[in-house]
């Protein structure tokens, strides 16, 4: 990295703050000696969060429970901690966050993207063989953290580079490593650090683009994947103003899942059926707008469309060269 912006980004006063219940949260999973009851007063200090969690717990998205959770203590342990916990991180991070973006740099649009990515890991986290999926959710989240460390740091600047790559973000990560010798990646990854993130999520944000930039465990590697999988699903949704940018976007989504998980186009398509259904209750939670029905129902249509031409001459080439 240019080491006259590192000196900006660590002095400038407007970094993005880990706000206090996911911090105390957090600090509580790490506790060996705290137990569900910690947990649910910690939590319940938020009213607003309570209600988010509740119908959390409740939905069909989160897995949904065998009896009706009414309090935190039941969701605590209905769910378990880990999961609670994310949950509490992601919406308090999300809601703080989101009210303290400076200068032109457009944070709905990015909001958009990362939530969209965190849909896609949670639906990911049941196709694939992750051992992390809470980590996956929450680290889907964060995986472009380090544009807002950058558009806070160099406002303007960073703005015109953010509206030069428009819908291409691996044109984005190139960009940006032209101009200061870094990605969005890499600083995330130094504010996770600097937050005391857990390593995973370290890891997580620093293979977000390329996997292959770090070197995690056997057990780690498929959660990382999962999270650089999860941001070329939500391009699929998120690119979708015209056709060619759809398809660019599927191509490099089936790509990549199959490199990863030997995914075929079929698992593919069931994938974005599950993200299409779990788009209602994850914009509720965010109380943010990431999506219509109408435009998933659109999107789903040419995906299998698209995907179907993909099977047809894959079938084909198969029999010219058999």
């Amino acid at each position: 990295m240019d080491p006259q912006l590192w000196e900006r980004i660590k002095h400038c006063k407007t970094l993005p703050a880990i706000p206090s219940l996911p911090l105390q949260v957090l600090k509580l999973c790490r506790d060996e000696q705290a137990d569900s009851k910690k947990i649910a007063e910690v939590i319940s200090k938020d009213p607003t969060f309570v209600a988010k969690l509740l119908n959390v717990a409740n939905s069909g998205f989160y897995g949904g429970a065998r009896h009706q959770v009414t309090t935190i203590s039941q969701g605590v342990t209905l769910l378990g901690m880990n999961a609670i916990a994310t949950l509490a991180f992601c919406f308090s991070l999300y809601r703080d966050l989101r009210k303290k973006g400076t200068g032109q740099f457009d944070h709905a649009r990015y909001w958009r993207r990362s939530i969209l990515s965190s849909l896609a890991a949670r639906v990911l986290g049941k196709w694939t063989p992750v051992l992390h999926k809470e980590e996956c959710f929450l680290g889907a989240l964060l995986q472009d953290i380090g544009m807002l460390v950058l558009s806070e740091t160099l406002a303007e600047h960073y703005k015109n580079v953010y509206d030069e790559a428009g819908q291409d973000h691996g044109l984005l990560e190139r960009l940006e490593q032209h101009q200061w010798g870094a990605d969005h990646s890499a600083v995330g990854a130094w504010l996770a650090e600097t937050w005391e993130l857990p390593e995973i999520l370290q890891h997580i944000i620093r293979g977000s683009h390329d996997p292959d930039r770090v070197q995690p465990s056997d057990d780690d590697r498929p959660a990382i994947q999962c999270v650089a999988l999860s941001g070329r699903l939500a391009d699929i949704w998120f690119y979708a103003n015209t056709e060619k940018a759809l398809e660019k976007a599927l191509m490099d989504a089936v790509e990549l899942s199959q490199a990863y998980f030997n995914f075929q186009p079929q698992e593919m398509l069931a994938i974005l059926q599950e993200m299409n259904e779990g788009l209602p209750e994850i914009s509720n939670f965010f109380e943010a707008n990431i999506g219509s029905p109408e435009e998933g129902r659109n999107i789903l249509a040419l995906a299998q469309q698209l995907l179907a031409t993909s099977i047809a001459g894959g079938i084909a080439q198969t029999a010219m060269t058999s």
